[in-house]
């Protein structure tokens, strides 16, 4: 039975901006078994991006929780992670990272109606499709691409906005019910329980910069520069509210570390230094390059990109082996296997379904579904590179 409140409106959508009214939505958010939430951020105009509204809609209620107000409302990140309650998104990945990144908060209990879709076998994945194929609902995204940190937001803003959120409980019903009904419940369950796990993996891994290391052949003065260069074109970009990338291009940067220029003019000479933007001051590069290159102290260098032969001729077996799953299951290849997933399993090569359970990469789920298939192709892929190689 949804809660009935006097404070709120159940016809419209409901703006929290202080603290007293995020406490009397709390009072109906706290019993729902069921939140459907959403969130808007200035992603494209500023750099690091900034959670700037917050949709949370329940079976009676859509609220607008205006974070830039300047309120405390650490009860959110409690609700997040209660495992009584489920969580309801639609394409969660980046909000799920935004709610790491700002406020350090997990989600668990997820049901992410993209990636139901995508189990199903749904080709068109967004939300626009979705409401109109599943619920005949029509949904304009006009204003997804908006300046959400500027204030006041418009009266269409904010019913864009609440509408993100307002279906998805009603989505989840139909999609959860269709999940069942063809005997996927147990693997979506595992693929949502992995998301914002992945997540934070993720950002822990700080994988950029470990790429950029990984796939280009440094020593270790080049490593020094080019995280050092790197944090100074990071910390630049916060200041400026400019993506990184478009203050200094990943490839110049990685030929600066490279090349490790000491004057202006050679800096000037190097290739892509056109993609330096005018706010970076050049000298100030030069002296960066200049104290990091020369630098004893260890930094962490995480392991070069495998170029072992086995090893790519277990992934080209395994990506096939992907493939074939997916054409057989009619959905996206990573909803087989994850490519993150896939590259731990290429540099293990687990022969045996005991080591393959050692690993820990699959969830008891896929475990099940693919635990023999995927020791059979290793084990073939071997044989093929060794018969090669004898």
């Amino acid at each position: 039975m949804p809660h009935k409140s006097t404070y709120f409106t159940r016809t419209s959508y409901n703006i929290i901006q202080t603290r007293e009214d995020w406490e009397q939505s709390l009072k109906i958010l706290s019993v729902e078994p069921k939140i459907a939430i959403d969130i808007e951020a200035n992603s494209l105009y500023e750099y690091p991006g900034e959670i700037c509204l917050i949709q949370i809609s329940t079976h009676g209620y859509d609220f607008l929780l205006d974070p830039l107000s300047n309120f405390p409302f650490p009860e959110l990140g409690e609700l997040l992670s209660d495992q009584k309650i489920e969580k309801i998104f639609h394409a969660s990945e980046y909000d799920l990272h935004l709610l790491w990144h700002q406020y350090h908060w997990t989600v668990n209990r997820l049901f992410d109606t993209m990636w139901a879709g995508k189990l199903l076998g749904y080709k068109q994945l967004g939300l626009v499709s979705f409401l109109h194929t599943l619920l005949n609902v029509q949904h304009n995204k006009k204003f997804q691409k908006s300046n959400w940190k500027k204030r006041p937001l418009s009266i269409q803003q904010l019913s864009y906005a609440s509408r993100d959120s307002h279906y998805l409980i009603q989505l989840e019903k139909k999609l959860k019910e269709q999940l069942i009904k063809k005997g996927l419940w147990d693997e979506a369950q595992e693929i949502f329980e992995e998301l914002p796990k992945e997540i934070i993996k993720k950002e822990k891994e700080s994988t950029q910069l470990i790429r950029m290391i990984r796939n280009n052949n440094l020593s270790s003065p080049n490593i020094h520069v080019l995280c050092e260069l790197y944090r100074y074109r990071d910390e630049l970009g916060k200041s400026l509210h400019i993506p990184p990338g478009q203050l200094i291009s990943n490839k110049c940067l990685i030929n600066l570390a490279k090349t490790i220029p000491t004057t202006i003019d050679e800096l000037n000479k190097m290739p892509r230094i056109q993609s330096i933007m005018k706010k970076v001051d050049k000298q100030e590069l030069l002296y960066i390059i200049s104290n990091s290159s020369t630098k004893n102290d260890d930094i962490p260098i995480p392991i070069q990109k495998n170029n072992n032969q086995q090893i790519k001729k277990r992934t080209s077996y395994l990506m096939q082996w992907r493939k074939e799953q997916a054409i057989i299951r009619n959905v996206d290849s990573d909803v087989v296997l994850p490519k993150t997933k896939l590259a731990i399993l290429a540099i293990h090569g687990p022969k045996t379904y005991q080591d393959l359970l050692k690993l820990k990469v699959l969830g008891p789920v896929r475990l099940k579904m693919y635990g023999e298939q995927i020791t059979e192709v290793l084990k073939k892929a071997d044989e093929v590179f060794e018969q090669s190689h004898s």
